[in-house]
C-alpha cells in the first residue's frame, strides 16, 4: 500500500462534513485550540446526525488503561457509536505507550462503531507508538497553525453552515483583530451569530467592529486611517479613546508603523497597482484606500516619518518619557 499523505485540519473537517470518518486518527501539533475545535465539530456532527454516541475521554498523564481497553473493545448498550478520545499522548509513560501500541496492532478496525482519536501536543509526529497501523486504517493529522487564506476559507464555510454571509471587508477586520488565531476567530463568530440572531443574514464590517469595541465610535482602524489621511485632530481624538481603553503604547506604535510601511509600498508601486495588490495580499478595498492615502505623502516626508517612528520606539522602551505625550507628538509629526 502506498504511503498515505499526512492530512491537515481542513481535510479532516471535510471528512467530518462528508460523513467519511475513519476508525482511528493520530493528531499532533502545538495549536491546542485546533484539537478542541475538532472535538467540538465531531460532537456537533453526530448530534446533527441524531446518532446515539457515547464519548470516553482519557488523559495520558493519568490514564486508566484497563478502562481504555474496555471502552475500545466493548460498545455500551443502546449506543450506535463509541468515540474514544486520548489526549496528551506525549505524557503517556513508556509502559503504557507500549501497551497502547500492542492494542492498536491487535485491533481489526473492521467495526465502524468505534472511532479512536489520539491527540499529541508535540510539534513533531509522535514516535512512541507504531504509525503503520494508523496509516493503513486511519489518518495522521498535522495540526499546524493554518495560513491566512485557509483561515479565510474556514470562516466563510462556518458562516455558510450558519446560513449567514460575511462580507470580504468584515472578514478582513476579523482576521486582523484576532491575529488569524482560529480559536479566537471561532469564539468571535459564535458571539456575532448570537448577536445577530435572525435579524440579519449578513455580517458587515460594523458588526465586527461593534463586537470588539462596542457601538461608540473610535477604534484602532479608524485611528490608523486618520493618520493615513493626515487628519491630525481626528487622529489625536481617537488616540485619546484608545489610551482610555488601555491599549499598550507599543501596540499602538506597531499599528502606526505598519500603516506607514503599507503607505510607502503603495507610493512606490503606484504605477503598477496589480503588482502591489499581489504583493500585499490585502483585499482590494484596503489597497485602494492605501493608494489614496499614499498620495497625501511625499517620499521625503515618509523617510522622515521612519526617523520619528524609531525615535518614538526608543523613548517608549526606555520608560523615561510619558507614553501619551510620545504618541501624541508622533501623530502630530506624521500628520502635520
Amino acid at each position: 500500500m502506498a504511503k498515505q499523505q499526512i492530512i491537515d485540519f481542513f481535510q479532516l473537517q471535510k471528512d467530518i462534513n462528508n460523513n467519511s470518518l475513519k476508525p482511528i486518527y493520530l493528531l499532533y501539533g502545538e495549536e491546542n485550540y485546533l484539537h478542541n475545535i475538532i472535538q467540538d465539530n465531531i460532537k456537533a456532527h453526530f448530534c446533527n446526525d441524531k446518532q446515539s454516541v457515547n464519548y470516553e475521554i482519557f488523559y495520558g498523564e493519568n490514564v486508566d488503561f484497563n478502562r481504555l481497553v474496555n471502552s475500545i473493545k466493548i460498545l455500551p448498550l443502546g449506543t450506535e457509536k463509541q468515540i474514544i478520545i486520548l489526549k496528551h499522548l506525549e505524557k503517556l509513560n513508556a509502559s503504557y505507550a507500549k501497551k497502547l501500541d500492542l492494542l492498536i496492532k491487535s485491533k481489526s478496525f473492521q467495526d465502524d462503531s468505534v472511532i479512536i482519536l489520539i491527540f499529541s501536543l508535540n510539534k513533531k509526529m509522535p514516535t512512541s507508538i507504531s504509525l503503520e497501523r494508523i496509516k493503513k486504517y486511519g489518518s495522521i493529522v498535522s495540526l499546524k497553525k493554518p495560513r491566512s487564506y485557509q483561515i479565510k476559507q474556514w470562516a466563510n464555510q462556518k458562516c455558510r453552515e450558519n446560513q449567514i454571509e460575511i462580507s470580504p471587508e468584515a472578514l478582513y477586520y476579523l482576521q486582523r483583530l484576532t491575529d488569524n488565531d482560529l480559536g479566537r476567530m471561532n469564539n468571535e463568530l459564535e458571539k456575532i451569530f448570537c448577536y445577530l440572531g435572525k435579524n440579519s443574514s449578513r455580517i458587515n464590517k460594523e458588526d465586527i467592529i461593534n463586537n470588539f469595541f462596542g457601538s461608540e465610535g473610535g477604534n484602532i482602524f479608524d485611528f490608523v486611517d486618520a493618520i493615513g489621511e493626515r487628519k491630525t485632530k481626528l487622529a489625536l481624538k481617537l488616540l485619546e479613546k484608545l489610551e482610555e481603553n488601555e491599549y499598550h503604547p507599543l501596540s499602538l506604535l506597531a499599528m502606526i508603523s505598519r500603516q506607514i510601511k503599507l503607505i510607502l509600498r503603495a507610493k512606490l508601486y503606484y504605477d503598477n497597482q496589480e503588482k502591489l495588490k499581489g504583493e500585499l495580499h490585502l483585499p482590494p478595498f484596503v489597497v485602494d484606500k492605501l493608494i489614496k492615502q499614499s498620495q497625501k505623502y511625499k517620499l521625503e516626508k515618509l523617510k522622515n516619518i521612519f526617523r520619528h517612528l524609531l525615535d518614538a520606539e526608543k523613548k517608549l522602551k526606555t520608560g523615561y518619557f510619558n507614553p501619551v505625550m510620545v504618541l501624541e507628538q508622533l501623530v502630530i509629526k506624521i500628520t502635520n
